[in-house]
């Protein structure tokens, strides 16, 4: 039997919510709705954490990113350590990585044989190792020269402006263009693992035409929550709230219309790349599957972007679709799953097992996929941001976040608040449910480090 091919897409900071389905169809993706209706979808998928270089670095080796190694800053993943992408490339698999994937340094050694890379590199920790390999500057950039462009993204350029090149050079194109030229060279001899990863809708927001100026800025859907939304939280977290709102700019309705409305263009514009790509690619022996990193605040308790980087759902929540192969089709899956349950998902479907003594975290995807799905897959604990200040962890409808270098902690009870408005972690009540979910948050923990290397 043929192995699979294994192509997943990716964004940068969308929302679990930004997507057509989960909208009732306000954001504009048809292709992405497309795959899901022929798909699965995990309408409660958690990330590894609330921003992209551990949320990444769980995508890719399935262990909680507070175990792993790292090199260059305190988040990057060792060169050495396992991935999956090492196991695929070691039975067979032709391995490519295409887009933002936040390497220190930028072309890292991690299982991918072609690297063509865009990233943020302002926010890409490099460090004495990236410099000593020349290696501090990514693919896009040495097209952007080769094409007699400056790198604009070296330039006075803030958060939200008008593209200042050519559509064809914007990221988004650009990581298009060059995972169809590899689609199209790929060696067809040898099964693929593809990863195609899009910049965006992370800042700078600046979407090219047509994208700019699609969508109508006062068509925009206010969020159900505001600033004032945040009394109920203890103060350490309510002072959080506040740098971050400071650090992103206060949120006021004309700006959060604007702000919303270059999102949608941006997620657009992402979706008819994929549309495109997709073209090129066989479902019937492809495994493709769709998430992001993390979240956005998206004016949601008065904040934008990404800080404070506390686990609430609007960061830590994602979308999560799979489609192929002979997956279930038009599925909703609303039990809780992680994104970084799919490195044992793709070595269940290739028929792989992991090395003995990696501490895989996730949990495969395929029951789900394949419609076997028992008790013991839908009983289960989902974790993020372990290796940042605000440690979560979620059972059922019931979400504890942790705050332990200040003792301060909050219960959510989710199938209640869904907005995660009334903290309950003080109140008696709810003693029992708030020790239980702080042992299972402080077990994970206290895990050792992961020492394996390859």
């Amino acid at each position: 039997m043929e192995q699979p091919d294994l192509i997943l897409f990716m964004t940068d900071q969308q929302r679990f919510d930004q997507t057509g389905y989960a909208s009732g169809g306000h954001i504009d993706m048809p292709v992405l709705d497309e795959l899901a209706a022929r798909g699965t979808i995990f309408e409660t998928a958690y990330s590894a954490s609330t921003v992209c270089v551990p949320a990444r670095v769980g995508l890719l080796t399935g262990v909680q990113p507070h175990r792993t190694p790292t090199q260059e800053n305190g988040a990057a993943l060792a060169e050495g350590y396992w991935t999956v992408a090492h196991a695929l490339q070691a039975v067979g698999y032709e391995t490519a990585i295409i887009g933002k994937m936040h390497f220190s340094p930028v072309h890292a050694s991690h299982g991918f044989e072609v690297l063509r890379m865009c990233e943020h590199l302002s926010a890409q920790g490099l460090g004495p190792l990236a410099h000593e390999r020349g290696d501090t500057t990514d693919d896009y950039h040495e097209w952007l020269l080769a094409q007699g462009f400056d790198d604009w993204r070296f330039g006075p350029t803030p958060q939200s402006q008008q593209y200042p090149l050519p559509a064809r050079t914007h990221p988004t194109a650009w990581v298009e263009r060059e995972a169809s030229e590899f689609l199209a060279r790929r060696d067809r001899s040898r099964p693929l693992f593809l990863i195609v990863s899009f910049p965006h809708p992370h800042a700078p927001y600046n979407p090219p035409e047509p994208y700019a100026s699609r969508y109508d800025r006062n068509t925009e859907r206010m969020p159900p929550t505001s600033y004032h939304d945040n009394a109920d939280l203890p103060l350490h977290f309510q002072v959080a709230i506040e740098y971050g709102m400071k650090a992103a700019g206060q949120v006021n309705e004309p700006s959060l219309r604007i702000f919303l409305a270059t999102v949608r263009g941006m997620l657009r514009q992402i979706d008819d790349a994929m549309g495109r790509l997709l073209e090129q690619i066989d479902l019937d022996c492809t495994g493709v599957f769709f998430t992001s990193d993390h979240g956005d605040y998206a004016g949601h308790r008065g904040l934008l972007r990404k800080a404070p980087w506390i686990p609430f759902d609007d960061l830590a929540r994602v979308p999560l679709v799979a489609a192929g192969l002979d997956f279930a089709q038009g599925t909703k899956v609303p039990s809780l799953v992680q994104s970084s349950d799919l490195p044992q998902t793709w070595l269940d479907l290739v028929g792989i097992d992991p090395p003995e003594g990696l501490p895989l975290r996730g949990r495969s995807l395929l029951p789900w996929l394949t419609g076997s799905a028992t008790e013991d897959d839908r009983d289960r604990a989902v974790f993020s941001a372990l290796s940042m200040k605000w440690p979560m962890v979620r059972v059922g409808h019931h979400k504890l976040i942790d705050n332990p270098r200040h003792d301060a902690r909050v219960l959510f009870d989710l199938a209640a608040d869904p907005h995660e408005v009334h903290d309950l972690a003080a109140d008696p009540a709810w003693s029992t449910v708030v020790d239980e979910l702080a042992m299972l948050l402080h077990d994970e923990l206290d895990a050792p480090p992961s020492v394996w290397v390859g």
